[in-house]
């Protein structure tokens, strides 16, 4: 049996107990002063977060793809607040988008009267803007990507993007563009689809500013409701402002005007807007047979490969700019090089 003598034993361990008495002091001191500290600063971080605007995910309306958008998002510029929500008829809005129309060209004998938006982008934004006006707060816009397909030689389409922001402010409906008739960066999705992709690729888009004009330079054609933005002296081809109610009205009496002409009229109007564009198709596809020729000929057996030779040949026959005949030739006489 072992017998243990505990004050023998607490006795000797006094000693020890002193040398550590002040360690043990120091280091409770020091945990307490870090945990005071760290509870200050808990505190001081928590409060700089409750105290700072809650960051919140963009409201999607309507999408499409990875790229094609309609959403609520924050104000480019916070100084002036909207007047939203606000109740717009969807019909009047898609009337308003109809009746926008620029001329298109910077030299006067290729000038051509068209609409800012296709009927069917009209359409869409319409419906969708009426609903997202009604729901948006006064620090938030409509921003949106659409896409149209046009015809840029005879018988070929290319596809076109825009982008813009909307908001209702000084009682008129805004419209801000930002990138007009972009084209799609085909050798990335060609890129993409040869990897595998078939889901496209996503573009990121200027929905234009409040502060700073776009590369829209289109000039509007005077119609009753829809006016450009001043900005003190200057004028922003860029920004419309419109009476939605007027410029519906206007819209829907200019095509009452239309329904109401002699049908003779109405067809020579048509026969000469018809050969106002296709004038101006022949002498665009003049000039990039011209460029696209004479690119050839200066690089043929130069510092072009015969693979980007055979390339800008493909793009001729592509863009119908030469016969298969012409083809077979062409492609024959660079194969020789080889």
């Amino acid at each position: 049996m072992i017998s243990v003598d505990i004050f023998s034993l607490e006795a000797k361990c006094q000693y020890t107990t002193a040398q550590i008495q002040l360690t043990g002091v120091t280091i409770y001191n020091i945990m307490i002063l870090l945990r005071k500290l760290f509870t200050t600063s808990s505190f001081i971080f928590s409060l700089i977060l409750l105290t700072q605007p809650a960051v919140m995910a963009d409201e999607v309306l309507w999408e499409s793809g990875l790229s094609l958008y309609i959403k609520i998002a924050s104000q480019d510029n916070k100084s002036r607040p909207n007047q939203h929500p606000v109740t717009l008829d969807a019909r009047e809005i898609a009337n308003a988008l109809n009746a926008m129309e620029i001329m298109e060209g910077r030299r006067s004998e290729d000038s051509e009267q068209k609409t800012v938006f296709t009927f069917q982008q009209a359409t869409l934004l319409g419906q969708y803007l009426a609903n997202g006006l009604l729901r948006a707060q006064p620090d938030e816009d409509i921003v949106f990507a659409l896409v149209s397909n046009k015809r840029s030689y005879v018988v070929m389409k290319d596809t076109y993007y825009m982008a813009g922001r909307a908001f209702y402010a000084n009682d008129r409906l805004n419209i801000i563009i930002g990138d007009y008739d972009r084209l799609p960066d085909k050798f990335k999705e060609r890129a993409e689809a040869s990897s595998g992709n078939t889901g496209g690729i996503q573009y990121f888009f200027d929905n234009g500013k409040r502060t700073k004009s776009s590369g829209f330079k289109e000039v509007l054609i005077s119609k009753d409701g829809i006016d450009n933005f001043k900005d003190g002296p200057s004028l922003r081809r860029d920004w419309f402002l419109i009476d939605v109610p007027r410029a519906s009205a206007a819209y829907i009496a200019a095509a009452e005007a239309n329904k109401k002409l002699d049908p003779a009229e109405a067809n020579a109007e048509l026969i000469r807007q018809e050969s106002a564009r296709m004038a101006k198709e022949r002498r665009e596809m003049r000039m990039e047979m011209a460029r696209l020729r004479k690119e050839m000929g200066q690089n043929q057996g130069g510092s072009l490969t015969v693979e980007e030779r055979l390339k800008q040949l493909d793009e001729l026959k592509e863009k119908g700019l030469i016969s298969s005949e012409e083809y077979d030739s062409k492609r024959q006489e660079i194969l020789s090089d080889i």
